[in-house]
């Protein structure tokens, strides 16, 4: 295959899956390793993608704000494996907070069709409410506030207010971009209000992320990366982030990897 269409298939892959690793990439093209890191040097250069350890991502704009029609329709493989493993973190008689994140929003489908009791769980989320109207073993506070249509979801003053009159056991958010210089990032300033109001008020908070929303950054930020107590992503994550979470003292959990019980 010639060199310029085999880049020209590479930004493509990378424009759908957000993600791509040196290994996948030379084992689909058939060529070495070191070809395929001279591709991604050369789609850099020309501002196409951005290199990380072992791959490159996709070029986001810090201000873009993403439907939630669009995230659903990303990552979705890895998105339950998250969510399924967050899930083993609630146990009966929890009072959780969830936002209405892609990854995040898989809870309350497993909370329906699970066998965890008595959970009480607040949101910002409609779509949440709709899933748990007739889940009798899980009662559905809504915080109210102004509705966000791009989420489906309520902001400002009012959400905020609730918030800060509640407490519960544990908080489950998701973000846009994990950095371990900026931290946990969001496309949207009142959505991360949210978030942040929803992790002071949890005894523990945990971060939902798949692994391609490492190395990036997006215009709200949420917390410093050390700021939430749990971050959760999927198997896809590189040994460069794995890495960097030690250093920072992040407690990192991966899908599908054993656990401690918290």
């Amino acid at each position: 295959m010639l060199a310029h269409k085999r880049k020209e298939l590479i930004k493509e892959m990378v424009d759908k899956y957000r993600t791509v690793r040196v290994s996948d990439l030379s084992e689909r093209f058939q060529t070495s390793d070191v070809t395929i890191r001279r591709d991604l040097k050369e789609l850099e250069e020309a501002g196409l993608l951005k290199r990380t350890h072992g791959g490159a991502i996709k070029i986001t704009n810090t201000a873009f704000d993403p439907a939630l029609l669009d995230l659903e329709t990303t990552q979705v493989v890895e998105k339950l494996q998250v969510a399924r493993e967050a899930y083993k973190h609630i146990h009966d008689n929890d009072a959780i907070m969830i936002d209405p994140s892609s990854t995040v929003a898989y809870l309350p489908v497993l909370l329906k069709n699970g066998d965890k009791k008595n959970i009480t769980l607040v949101t910002n989320s409609f779509r949440a409410v709709m899933e748990l109207v007739d889940c009798p073993h899980v009662e559905v506070i809504h915080i109210g506030g102004q509705l966000r249509h791009k989420l489906q979801s309520s902001v400002g003053p009012i959400a905020e207010a609730s918030l800060r009159g509640l407490k519960v056991d544990k908080a489950f958010v998701g973000c846009n971009g994990v950095d371990f210089r900026n931290g946990y990032t969001t496309t949207n300033l009142y959505e991360g209000q949210i978030k942040q109001l929803m992790m002071a008020s949890a005894t523990q908070s945990y971060m939902l992320a798949d692994s391609s929303k490492f190395n990036q950054t997006f215009i709200g930020v949420i917390a410093p990366i050390s700021g939430v107590d749990y971050l959760i992503t999927d198997a896809g994550v590189d040994q460069d982030s794995i890495t960097q979470a030690e250093a920072a003292g992040v407690h990192l959990i991966v899908a599908g990897q054993p656990q401690e019980e918290n």
